[in-house]
């Protein structure tokens, strides 16, 4: 979980994190970031000594922010007949639309600043993991197979990953419009497969 902040430390990271999702590491500006948060420079340096400390917390609120909304995207279709799964997956283009968060995630883990590339490509892999557990724990609670064959589990579970790392990149690269087609094509192939263990 990240540190609390108080509301002037908030109030910069919530400006920070459209900021860095929009111009990336290199191209931001903390002059700007700060002006954006209704203050000088020098204040913004009370509350984060450098650069790479503000990214750094940026991307930790990030990856708590994402974290809980793919949480609820599990919650919601506990109750649903979608595959499981699926309502992350149809969720993502409007939430990359929608989501400073999610965009400085993706974006970050794409290209992280050199200096910040470790701890990046930890935290999003500790993000994916944590995606991956939740498609897991859906497909025990879904299925009775499931609940007695975990080397089928692993692998679904990261078919499931593949699926959702490639929605990732053309989130990224592409268009929403792109990520729903592949959604679509990726989740039938998906959903016929586990049908079939289903019947096994």
């Amino acid at each position: 979980m990240p540190k609390a902040l108080t509301p002037s430390a908030a109030n910069i990271c919530a400006m920070a994190v459209g900021h860095f999702a929009e111009h990336g590491y290199d191209a931001s500006s903390l002059n700007e970031i700060a002006l954006l948060a209704g203050m000088r420079k020098a204040s913004l340096y009370a509350h984060f000594a450098s650069k790479d400390a503000l990214f750094h917390q940026v991307f930790e609120l990030a990856l708590a922010q994402e974290l809980e909304h793919v949480a609820g995207c599990f919650a919601d279709e506990a109750s649903s007949d979608e595959i499981v799964g699926k309502v992350y997956a149809l969720r993502l283009p409007c939430r990359y639309v929608r989501s400073a968060h999610l965009r400085f995630l993706l974006r970050t883990a794409f290209l992280p600043p050199a200096d910040l590339r470790s701890a990046v490509g930890s935290g999003y892999e500790a993000y994916l993991a944590r995606i991956r557990d939740a498609f897991s724990d859906s497909l025990r609670a879904r299925y009775a197979w499931a609940q007695r064959d975990d080397e089928r589990v692993a692998g679904y579970a990261e078919a499931y990953l593949g699926i959702i790392d490639s929605l990732h990149v053309e989130l990224f690269y592409a268009s929403p419009d792109t990520c729903v087609r592949r959604s679509e094509a990726l989740f039938g192939l998906l959903g016929d497969s586990m049908s079939l263990a289903t019947e096994h």
